[in-house]
């Protein structure tokens, strides 16, 4: 059993069956994912994380973490608050996202 577990379904689930509505666990979850992908980012960039040679693939995860995540903000689900530099053209453009239909589909 883990100290801190990341688990948004089972956070989802737990506010659902405590009665919460829609609006609220968006909030909820919402604010979950940007909390990590800012946690990421900034530890990324960090001295020490540099110095180890991990920032970059910190932020690197953060990016494709936002990436992936930003198709349920069009969709109404989440709203995404994120470090502004992460959102720099120069970082956005190093990534590429497309869907993979699963075979036999």
């Amino acid at each position: 059993m883990a100290l801190i577990e990341f688990n948004p379904v089972s956070w989802f689930e737990g506010a659902k069956t405590s009665g919460l509505e829609r609006a609220e666990i968006d909030a909820f979850v919402s604010m979950a994912y940007s909390a990590q992908i800012s946690f990421l980012w900034r530890s990324g960039a960090a001295k020490w994380a540099q110095w180890l040679g991990e920032g970059k693939a910190l932020q690197d995860a953060a990016t494709a973490m936002y990436l992936t995540l930003s198709r349920l903000e069009s969709a109404k689900f989440l709203t995404l608050s994120v470090p502004k530099d992460l959102l720099e053209p120069d970082n956005l453009a190093r990534f590429q996202t497309e869907f993979v239909s699963p075979k036999g589909s």
